[in-house]
């Protein structure tokens, strides 16, 4: 830090605030204690006069004692702390308040809902825990504590996966981790930070048991693995979803899902993202008609929601059927492989050239027995149900594709530049520009082809969107007259791309990133995240609606149903 901290004279000395234990270098000069304010956290100051300080040992002890205190502390541990506490824009302490006396940290989990995943070690247990931390603490959006559905803030989503994953049925238990004890407190809110009122954080925090293995986006970023093995990945998570959790509480749709759980969910998140950052989320970028993303016009979230709604057709169409237990976040984060070495195996057999009969035999090898699918992280959020009652359209867990096709993986992991356009009377223009070789896009090799409607080549595929007919026609067994899916809901298709669409445009809250000590840098860089995400979700909806309109009659090498003939309300 340099030392030249300087008031006008007569007014009053500005004072520093730090959130947390300290170790302050002051370079040219010497610095007061009471230029800092750390409440009741510890501040050690340490004045380099010169250079020679740093270049030499022993003309400065304090300096030296400083290097050598650092040394010793940077264990195997601390570094894994130091590294993740940095990712998220926090600091160390902050982290190991929630570990206590006698653990270790092992690692951490990867997720995009600001809740926070600690691998621990207890002392005199070789066992490995799962503690998951969702707090009030933890997020950068505000959200009403007493939210209700989509709605419900994200630390009482814990409270709810743990009676879910308690109550799951015996059949599914092997697909998910086990649940143990759990705790909800309320902790003090720092002086500094308590502009909104609040003089306390709620958090909810509960242990389930680890599971071994590699979530199936980070297998992805490591090991880049040919399209194919993804597809036939995808295929046995589908099944899986498809014929065992949603088999399980499946009922006719009480009606009301779409407003419920999609139009109102859409709106109430934006309205969130309004108040958090105002200025990203302004109107400029929200309301107006339309919004050029990438050089392509499309109408913008409001417009898109007026369009569904005034059409009684379309919104027969995109209600759902029939409701069944869900997953409910089947991000591939929260998706994980007990053993990688079938996928790996048949990597290895179509880079090296292998026969085509060894390939498939390789490629039939993938199972969920060999692989040993684990899902994480339930959303445990029904329609008008939670916990071990959830309840909601099964649509909802396609989620896989947003990964990939979506460019979910490519957008969370920022590897992309963002350049925005809006104003008064402006149309706003959002360019989402993906770095190239970046390992998302080596690995899923989308083209893009649902924006300008261009071939797919089934029979000789290169990307993830080549796979999309064959992997559905699979699992949903689409080339069957007498497929249940078809009868149950023969425009999955349409709904498809409509429920990818509402995932990403109120996806947007889970996203802004704050700075250490909780402050909000509002503007579309800091918080281009969620401004890509939801410029995602709009190219989504607007192809559900060309479809709807018959302007779209295929979709990733599927033909698009027709609509029975129904005039508009």
């Amino acid at each position: 830090m340099s030392s030249s901290l300087r008031t006008a004279p007569g007014s009053p000395a500005r004072r520093i605030q730090l959130n947390g234990n300290c170790q302050i270098l002051s370079l040219g000069s010497t610095l007061a204690a009471a230029h800092f304010d750390t409440g009741p956290f510890r501040a050690d100051i340490v004045s380099v006069g010169s250079p020679v300080d740093i270049w030499r040992k022993r003309v400065n002890p304090a300096l030296d004692d400083f290097e050598v205190r650092s040394t010793l502390a940077l264990t195997a541990e601390y570094g894994k702390v130091l590294r993740h506490a940095r990712g998220r824009n926090l600091l160390s302490s902050a982290v190991y308040a929630y570990v206590d006396a006698g653990e270790e940290v092992v690692g951490f989990g990867k997720g995009g809902s600001e809740s926070m995943t600690i691998f621990i070690r207890k002392e005199g247990d070789d066992r490995l825990y799962v503690r998951k931390i969702l707090s009030e603490a933890l997020t950068t959006a505000r959200w009403d504590r007493e939210g209700e559905g989509v709605m419900l803030p994200p630390f009482a989503k814990a409270r709810n996966q743990a009676e879910y994953l308690e109550a799951l049925p015996a059949s599914l238990r092997p697909y998910f981790p086990e649940a143990f004890g759990g705790l909800e407190r309320e902790i003090p809110v720092p002086a500094h930070l308590g502009g909104d009122g609040r003089t306390t954080h709620h958090e909810v925090i509960y242990e389930m048991s680890y599971v071994p293995g590699q979530e199936v986006s980070r297998f992805v970023a490591e090991h880049c693995p040919p399209p194919a093995v993804i597809a036939r990945l995808y295929a046995v998570v589908f099944t899986v979803l498809n014929d065992r959790v949603h088999a399980v509480n499946r009922v006719p749709s009480p009606g009301e899902t779409l407003e419920v759980s999609y139009f109102r969910k859409i709106e109430d998140r934006l309205d969130l993202c309004r108040r958090t950052a105002p200025r990203t989320f302004s109107p400029h970028l929200l309301d107006t008609e339309r919004i050029v993303i990438d050089g392509v016009p499309y109408l913008n979230s409001g417009a898109l929601l007026r369009r569904f709604r005034e059409n009684l057709a379309f919104l027969d169409v995109l209600e759902p059927r029939f409701h069944s237990l869900v997953m409910g976040d089947t991000n591939t984060e929260n998706i994980k492989i007990t053993d990688v070495e079938p996928l790996l195996r048949a990597q290895r057999l179509i880079e090296s050239g292998a026969a085509a009969d060894e390939v498939d035999a390789a490629l039939a090898g993938i199972t969920d027995e060999s692989l040993g699918i684990k899902f994480l992280d339930p959303r445990a959020i029904g329609f008008r149900t939670t916990g071990r009652d959830t309840s909601d359209d099964p649509m909802y867990d396609n989620k896989p594709w947003h990964n990939s096709i979506g460019h979910y993986d490519e957008i969370h992991h920022e590897h992309f530049a963002l350049r925005v356009e809006c104003g008064e009377g402006l149309t706003p223009r959002v360019d989402v520009e993906f770095t190239p070789g970046n390992p998302y896009q080596r690995a899923y090799r989308v083209r893009d082809v649902a924006v300008d409607g261009g071939p797919v080549y089934p029979d000789a595929p290169r990307g993830m969107e080549d796979h999309f007919a064959r992997v559905m026609t699979e699992v949903y067994g689409l080339d069957d007259p007498d497929s249940r899916h078809l009868r149950d809901d023969p425009y999955w298709l349409i709904r498809f791309a409509f429920v990818m669409g509402t995932h990403f445009t109120a996806m947007p809250p889970f996203h802004f990133q704050a700075e250490v000590g909780g402050t909000v840098i509002d503007g579309h860089q800091s918080q281009r995240r969620p401004v890509a995400i939801y410029c995602e979700g709009v190219k989504w909806l607007n192809w559900a609606l060309e479809m709807l309109e018959g302007r779209r009659t295929e979709f990733l090498g599927l033909p698009v149903p027709p609509l029975p003939e129904q005039g508009p309300a």
